[in-house]
């Protein structure tokens, strides 16, 4: 039988875009089982061939960012310069969006009224006539 006649996939062959993207996903807390899906293979290719990536993924792609940001900040991004002092755990982190503003609860015109007139009797000659 020659080569040529052989049934089946050709083997995977990886690349470095797809050690890239499994390390990535890896990092991002992705399953295994969803990266194979995201990648085009089988959970026993990926483990075959992407081992390393699976293993030390997420301390790479994060070192990448830290190494990233280390290089805005020196640059001169503000930006950068905070995230970076932030993720070192030289700063505490910033809160996100606004800070909530303590509001009196609001009540319609219908239910002020309704308020009013619960009451519009007391202090008043009414006010001995009126049962509750």
């Amino acid at each position: 039988m020659t080569e040529e006649s052989r049934l089946g996939r050709p083997p995977h062959e990886p690349t470095s875009e797809d050690r890239e993207k499994v390390r990535i996903l890896k990092a991002g807390g992705m399953k295994d089982t969803a990266i194979a899906v995201a990648v085009g293979i089988s959970v026993p290719t990926l483990t075959k061939h992407y081992s390393l990536e699976l293993e030390e993924g997420g301390a790479k792609v994060q070192a990448d960012v830290l190494m990233a940001r280390y290089r805005a900040a020196m640059g001169g991004n503000v930006t950068a310069q905070n995230k970076l002092l932030e993720q070192v755990g030289l700063i505490p982190p910033r809160p996100v969006g606004r800070p909530k503003v303590e509001r009196p609860e609001l009540i319609g015109k219908k239910q002020a009224a309704d308020d009013a007139a619960q009451s519009a009797h007391q202090d008043t000659s009414w006010e001995s006539l009126v049962q509750h």
